[in-house]
């Protein structure tokens, strides 16, 4: 246990030590993360039709989902999911419109919910800030029906989840930019546009031959040519 805590942590700090320049020096918001937490941006020459153009949001090690794994929730792609289908059993919630975003292959129907709030809760961990993420259905199904007492929530279906050296292997093929998570962007009003904001803000970094990994959905990756890495 001890020994995948250390990978995991030696991953997190690859991954931050990759983080764009001038990304890292934006003046952050008062509660923005300050590279605690972090968004990974695809690249384009990510091709996966699962993380094509997406921006995950990264948990710290501190939040548990599952032992060893690096994990994130997908930020900007709605699902076409009704609430109905998530609670089927709750009948409050069948006419609701909510929209609720996928948030990675992994447990596809489970729902998660990122939220603001002053106080902490015992079925929920925190992200940074005042940012938490909970995984109990339960308790999500008590913030949806009293939607007034937390504005700032995004809820999700599924996650993302990465061994550490699957990760690590990702960032060193250049699958991924990392930026410093920021709240407004969690909760943006204009998800479909994320990707591209945060695709021009980071810097470009030099890409890795992928010819010689063995495994994942980005062995196809090459070099770029030093006029294309714009």
């Amino acid at each position: 246990m001890l020994r995948s805590r250390a990978v995991l942590a030696s991953c997190l700090l690859l991954v931050l030590s990759m983080t764009p320049a001038h990304a890292t020096q934006d003046k952050p918001n008062k509660g923005d993360s300050e590279d605690k937490t972090f968004f990974l941006v695809a690249r384009p020459e990510l091709r996966d039709p699962v993380f094509k153009e997406s921006v995950v949001l990264m948990f710290p090690s501190s939040v548990e989902v599952g032992e060893g794994l690096v994990v994130g929730l997908i930020l900007n792609k709605p699902a076409r999911v009704a609430l109905s289908e998530i609670f089927p059993n709750d009948k409050e919630l069948k006419n609701r419109s909510e929209t609720a975003y996928f948030g990675g292959p992994v447990d596809p129907r489970a729902p998660g919910v990122v939220f603001r709030s002053s106080k902490a809760a015992k079925q929920a961990a925190l992200l940074f800030g005042d940012i938490y993420v909970s995984f109990d259905p339960d308790f999500i199904k008590e913030l949806l029906k009293e939607p007034g007492k937390t504005p700032d929530l995004r809820l999700f279906v599924g996650r993302s989840q990465w061994a550490p050296a699957q990760l690590q292997n990702e960032m060193v093929v250049g699958a991924w930019y990392s930026v410093r998570a920021e709240t407004n962007l969690i909760f943006s009003a204009s998800p479909q546009y994320l990707w591209r904001k945060l695709f021009e803000r980071a810097e470009p970094a030099p890409v890795a031959k992928a010819s010689d990994v063995p495994f994942g959905p980005f062995a196809n990756l090459k070099e770029l040519p030093a006029h294309d890495r714009r």
